[in-house]
């Protein structure tokens, strides 16, 4: 099955917590986001709780984009 946590599964490991074995705050915001994606909204704020800024950031930007993508080709359709 296809899911979030096979991005957790197939990333590359994090040289820092490779080097000092504690998850680094990137590792942090991956489980936070992935933990989100599955609805586990406890999960990320105990995985990061700079989730709660991230993921309504990233939500708005990927709608910005979405639109000037979808806007660009009606023009160019034209």
């Amino acid at each position: 099955m296809l899911g979030p946590t096979l991005l957790l599964r197939l990333a590359p490991p994090c040289l820092i917590t490779l080097g000092t074995g504690r998850a680094c705050w990137g590792c942090g915001i991956t489980r936070a986001l992935v933990a989100a994606v599955h609805f586990d909204f406890a999960g990320a704020w105990r995985a990061n709780p700079r989730v709660v800024v991230v993921l309504p950031l990233l939500a708005v930007v990927s709608l910005r984009f979405a639109l000037r993508v979808l806007r660009n080709w009606r023009a160019g359709r034209r």
